[in-house]
């Protein structure tokens, strides 16, 4: 009976190890990135939901139907992300797989050009049955990233002749001159288009290389000189407006950058969507009006559960619900320059640095667009507006991140490698003798 007990016991603990490996990141992960993470894909679950219920008046089934997906959707990004890419990610495989997934990438933009749908002026989803649409863009996103840490980690290996800056870069550079072309002149996604650029900018001014320097400072000067010419067009002046305001493919730049001097200026046209935003942030204030009471989510926000989610959080919960995200979002982000700061290998840096930027410049962007700080330019709160496509890449690169974060805590002691698999363990046991009795044959 107690063999019998001790062997109940043997075969629960390994079930539960099981079901470790299946549900958790890899061993070593961060811990306060896995938690903040799934507790934001939970709170935007919700939000989205309390979104809908403005456009799903008196229809249980359509809500019912948006819940399902939102959990279909945040089960595959964590499955995919931080299960799958957190346990299998390194820069050996990466390395190896880089090209297909570059050509892969492209291929998908040139898709999305030919077959793609349009959607609120964007040309940037390819649709997929009924249901579900994909958005390429997004996924370039964390693969940019992977190619700047790939370069960053191939420098010392290149001979001193190549340490060139356009080959040490090259892939990168072929992936942001792809991006202009279809992310920002074809799809007109001027949003990603922007992330991106920081993305590369970050990742370029990381590494530290002789070679590199020159490079460096120019790219910081011409940044802050296209920084002074932006504050200057848009804030100060009406350059932009003056020279995109009569060009058929421009003018919604015009259009944004008057609605963030003046929303209210064609608050029945072209000034809706940013009013009506505001309004819901000043219906909001200290307390919020309460869960799943918005009145901007009826009719007044269109995209109240992907671009204005925000708005709408802001509106139900007031600052407790901006406290949420701005909250997870600093963890995040502490979390990631912790760990990069602790690295000690060039790529790493580069990684963890590349993600950090990765959410920074999706909160700058959707708050300052949802407030008017900055013109609306349409790109979601990661990890809690609808969709599918942002959650999944975001996952992608946190899983990237958390591979990399074990890394560096077993090479700095912080935690001792895994013990190896109960059933591993028996069969390496199992073999030992039979390559003992081989060698002694020999």
């Amino acid at each position: 009976m107690q063999l019998e007990q001790q062997s109940v016991v043997q075969d629960t603990k390994q079930r539960r190890f099981r079901m470790k490996d299946w549900i958790l990141p890899k061993y070593g992960s961060d811990p306060w990135i896995t938690l903040t993470s799934f507790l934001l894909m939970v709170f935007g679950t919700v939000m989205v939901v309390s979104t809908n219920m403005g456009v799903s008046v008196g229809s249980t089934k359509s809500l019912i139907i948006v819940l399902i997906k939102q959990v279909v959707f945040m089960c595959a990004a964590w499955g995919v992300g931080m299960n799958f890419v957190s346990k299998l990610f390194n820069y050996r495989i990466a390395r190896f797989w880089q090209i297909a997934l570059l050509l892969l990438y492209f291929a998908a933009l040139v898709a999305t050009f030919v077959i793609g749908v349009d959607i609120n002026g964007s040309r940037a989803w390819i649709q997929i049955g009924s249901l579900f649409t994909i958005q390429p863009s997004e996924f370039g996103k964390p693969l940019l990233i992977m190619c700047l840490a790939l370069s960053a980690g191939s420098i010392h290996l290149l001979p001193k002749e190549k340490r060139k800056f356009s080959y040490v870069f090259r892939y990168p550079i072929i992936m942001l001159c792809f991006s202009t072309v279809f992310v920002g002149g074809l799809q007109k996604d001027f949003g990603s288009l922007a992330i991106t650029m920081l993305i590369g900018l970050v990742g370029v001014l990381i590494p530290s290389y002789t070679s590199l320097e020159k490079w460096q400072r120019g790219f910081v000067i011409t940044v802050g000189m296209l920084f002074i010419l932006f504050i200057v067009g848009c804030y100060l002046t009406d350059i932009f407006v003056d020279l995109f305001g009569n060009v058929g493919l421009m003018r919604h730049i015009a259009v944004r950058i008057e609605n963030m001097k003046n929303p209210y200026l064609d608050i029945h046209g072209d000034g809706y969507q940013p009013a009506n935003a505001l309004y819901a942030i000043a219906d909001g204030g200290l307390k919020g009006t309460g869960f799943g009471t918005s009145v901007r989510k009826y009719g007044f926000l269109t995209q109240s559960e992907s671009d204005y989610i925000l708005a709408i959080i802001i509106e139900e919960l007031g600052i407790a619900g901006l406290s949420i995200v701005v909250v997870g979002y600093g963890i995040i982000f502490w979390r990631l320059i912790h760990w990069a700061l602790r690295a000690s290998k060039q790529e790493d840096k580069v990684l963890l640095c590349g993600v950090a930027t990765y959410f920074v410049a999706h909160f700058i962007i959707n708050v300052g667009g949802v407030s008017t700080l900055i013109p609306m330019t349409g790109v979601p709160l990661l990890l809690i507006s609808a969709g599918g496509s942002a959650l999944i890449a975001v996952n992608i690169a946190l899983g990237m991140a958390q591979s990399r974060i074990s890394a560096i805590r077993i090479a700095t002691n912080d935690i001792h490698e895994r013990p190896p698999h109960p059933k591993r363990e028996k069969k390496q046991r199992k073999q030992r003798p039979k390559t003992k009795e081989i060698a002694v044959k020999r």
